[in-house]
């Protein structure tokens, strides 16, 4: 948080100026972030990010109170042109995604604070040049597995992990999506649950068995009351607030290291990456993880399918008949029939 940030108060938003209001956010998050107990280092890489796109903004001359999607849009894109200091190369996947994501985390304080009436980082999926650095991948079935059983459901903390990336499996649900669920979205008794896609596009989609057992146990009583989220925050100044992206993230890559398990090609959305990837590998048709997923086009989905065709590519040059590696098709009686054949003879 910059020095000028330190001592500034909470004060009727209608007079405040776009310098306050920059500062503000900065204050809260800070303390959000100091509440959730960050590493020092951690809270200090979060500082700096937040401070480098407040630079930014100022820079551009954008007010945080005015900003919508499309400057958010815009900054994701200045992240991925960035290049690494130390090592002049492009920003990985894994520290654009950090950055934006503290980035956004001012203008989820906001919002608590009711300073601005929208969140413009709300539902705001963005992905990364599909040849920028490198790509996401899905975890395995082994991988998801080890993720999902190793987490400690005897405790509070353990149990809500369990609940909310179990669900997150099960559906195949963006990180923003989860975090958007209240108790009455979700239909128990059809396992199925309405999801507030992006772009406003709401679907409904079935989750796993295993998923349903989890989230009974995690909401307990809460589930008589409609209008609670599933997953809210319960530290700092979004207490009562539905958890926020970025803290999912951040639990995810805490789980991931605890696990023995952080990969630089591994991120939350490698969980919805897998559900497609499995389904695929399992005989699901594209069309149906189109409408799983939501997505609007089936050219997203199709991308999906990458994995699964190497991995049938080869298997078919490892077994077939005719790219078995033991197998000669054109030995030299072959060669002199096909040219006494071309020959006429």
């Amino acid at each position: 948080m910059t020095t000028s940030c330190m001592t500034t108060s909470r004060m009727t938003t209608s007079r405040m100026t776009s310098e306050a209001i920059r500062c503000l956010a900065l204050k809260l998050s800070y303390e959000e972030m100091a509440a959730n107990r960050l590493t020092k280092r951690s809270l200090n890489a979060a500082v700096k990010a937040q401070n480098e796109f407040v630079a930014w903004t100022e820079e551009k001359g954008y007010a945080l109170e005015t900003m919508g999607k499309a400057q958010l849009v815009e900054y994701h894109k200045e992240l991925c042109r960035r290049r690494s200091k130390k090592t002049g190369e492009l920003l990985v996947a894994t520290t654009i995604n950090d950055m934006f994501q503290k980035a956004a985390a001012l203008f989820s304080v906001l919002y608590a604070e009711e300073v601005i009436k929208e969140n413009p980082a709300h539902n705001l999926d963005l992905d990364l040049p599909e040849n920028h650095g490198m790509r996401r991948r899905p975890l395995t079935l082994e991988e998801i597995n080890t993720f999902l059983e190793n987490i400690d459901a005897s405790t509070a903390q353990g149990l809500k992990d369990r609940a909310l990336f179990e669900l997150i499996y099960s559906s195949g649900l963006r990180v923003s999506e989860a975090a958007g669920i209240r108790v009455k979205d979700i239909d128990f008794e059809r396992r199925e649950v309405i999801v507030r896609g992006k772009g406003d596009r709401d679907r409904v989609v079935p989750f796993s068995k295993v998923a349903k057992e989890f989230l009974l146990v995690f909401l307990g009583k809460r589930i008589d009351m409609p209008d609670e989220w599933v997953f809210s925050s319960s530290r700092g100044n979004g207490k009562g607030l539905h958890i926020r992206s970025c803290s999912i993230s951040e639990r995810f890559r805490i789980l991931l290291r605890r696990f023995g398990m952080d990969k630089q090609e591994i991120s939350t959305h490698s969980i919805r990456h897998s559900t497609a990837t499995h389904l695929l590998e399992n005989g699901a048709s594209v069309r149906h993880i189109q409408e799983l997923l939501g997505h609007k086009s089936i050219e997203t989905t199709v991308r999906y399918t990458q994995i699964q065709t190497d991995g049938v590519f080869k298997v078919f040059r490892k077994y077939h008949p005719r790219e078995h590696e033991m197998f000669e098709t054109l030995d030299d009686d072959y060669l002199k029939r096909f040219e006494t054949l071309l020959a006429g003879g």
